[in-house]
């Protein structure tokens, strides 16, 4: 195949970029510069975004402008794709579309039952904790958000827990946690999810301090999902639990991405 003088170049132009990444919080997270996602990203631009992403946990790319298919074969590029297996979640398997409004535009009542379903998702929780093998990211494509407000908060586990005193550290190694999404789901009543979709996803367990295979470094591993601490009473652990997500979720740690509602985002 012989590529157009206009192509080559636009090929050759990609294959030399260097990501231009501005910080978004003194301790983690960035916004890439200059990046167009709706078009394929050559490796050696991927092998850079990567690394960004391994390193700063969190990145911000403004102004994307793509389409459902376009999220997907993005979002494809760093591994398998989970399926969402809640049905209320959206008729797109690999796409979780998480909006006050139906698929015609209209605000969804105060009794909807996808209303409670939205408040299981505001509170602070690790994506896909309650699988046996977790999503590595989530990549959340901002559509529309009210004016001034629906930032979205991140916290970074790796940040949490390099920021703990050295004997903490030690009494946390070798404690495991039960992550149950039916337990997750249980306190806010009726939220559209059925016995068999919840039966799909048993209780698993995960260490709460684990390392991230691509840096070595430390991370804690909590989660609103978590149920109950291996070999604790059920309220104790609870308690270490909620201790720990006070601790990782303190403002100054936090960075809460600035999503415009005349320019859609696109946060990794």
């Amino acid at each position: 195949m012989t590529l157009s003088p206009e192509t080559a170049k636009a090929v050759s132009t990609l294959s030399k970029l260097t990501l231009e990444l501005k910080p978004l919080h003194p301790l983690f997270g960035a916004e890439v510069v200059g990046l167009n996602l709706q078009e394929p990203l050559d490796d050696q631009t991927f092998d850079q975004l990567m690394s960004a992403f391994n390193k700063h946990s969190v990145l911000l790319f403004r102004g994307q402008h793509i389409t459902d298919d376009q999220h997907v074969a993005f979002s494809r590029r760093f591994g398998e794709l989970e399926k969402t297996g809640f049905a209320i979640a959206a008729p797109n398997p690999y796409i979780y579309r998480l909006a006050n409004v139906d698929d015609d535009g209209n605000v969804l009542a105060p009794d909807a039952v996808k209303r409670t379903f939205l408040e299981v998702n505001a509170r602070w929780h690790t994506d896909s904790s309650f699988r046996a093998i977790p999503a590595m990211g989530s990549i959340l494509y901002a559509k529309q958000v009210p004016e001034g407000e629906g930032d979205t908060g991140f916290a970074s586990m790796r940040v949490a827990y390099e920021a703990m005193p050295e004997n903490r550290k030690r009494a946390l190694e070798g404690i495991h946690a039960i992550h149950s999404y039916a337990y997750s789901i249980s306190g806010f009543g009726e939220v559209g999810v059925t016995q068999g979709e919840m039966d799909a996803v048993p209780p698993v367990r995960h260490p709460i301090v684990r390392t991230h295979p691509p840096t070595g470094k430390r991370s804690l591993y909590v989660s609103g999902h978590i149920e109950s601490i291996v070999g604790m009473p059920v309220e104790e652990g609870r308690l270490l639990v909620k201790e720990m997500i006070d601790w990782c979720t303190r403002p100054e740690v936090c960075l809460h991405a600035p999503l415009a509602t005349a320019r859609p985002d696109y946060v990794g």
